[in-house]
């Protein structure tokens, strides 16, 4: 998935969005519509490794995550860390909120819809939740500021990639709430 993806789930839930009839499982409150549109399997992902694959790859920020691999190699001493991959790690932790917000904004604007400006009408759930996916997947390559340490270990890092994965999947039905624009 892509940030393009977050963004599509946040401009649905907006309020001011019609959203086609789609068959709800649940409640038919048009939150529950809008999402169960967005994740409505298609035929031929039906099993549930395909269902499991989907909520550990929803919240990656693919576009953010190569972006950082590509500076990450431009700068890299092989054999050391050093200053910059640390400031590369905690600038895109930064910049991802907003490039999410970014994304988010260029569907509103395309769709004739005013720019969320005011905080109310930001994507939030989808802002912090690439934001953690990112620190998640950034923190699993290879070449990242905290490969120095004792305590780090590809193993560990591929555990904390599928716990927030999946931890993201299973609390955005918590945290995501109807964008009132």
């Amino acid at each position: 998935m892509s940030v393009s993806s977050l963004a599509d789930v946040a401009f649905l839930r907006r309020t001011d969005v019609e959203v086609p009839n789609v068959p709800t499982t649940g409640p038919a409150d048009p939150l529950t519509r809008r999402l169960e549109l967005v994740n409505t399997p298609t035929p031929d992902a039906q099993t549930s490794i395909s269902i499991a694959l989907k909520v550990i790859a929803t919240y990656i920020p693919s576009e953010v995550l190569t972006l950082y691999v590509a500076v990450i190699a431009a700068i890299r001493t092989p054999g050391q860390m050093d200053r910059g991959m640390s400031i590369a790690f905690y600038s895109f932790l930064v910049i991802t909120p907003l490039v999410v917000w970014l994304v988010y904004a260029a569907k509103c604007k395309g769709a004739g819809k005013p720019l969320p400006l005011p905080p109310r009408t930001w994507p939030l759930w989808e802002m912090f939740a690439a934001a953690v996916a990112y620190a998640a997947w950034a923190f699993a390559l290879s070449d990242n500021p905290f490969s120095i340490f004792d305590w780090y270990s590809s193993a560990l890092a591929g555990v904390i990639v599928m716990i927030v994965s999946t931890s993201l999947g299973l609390l955005a039905p918590v945290f995501q709430r109807p964008i009132n624009a």
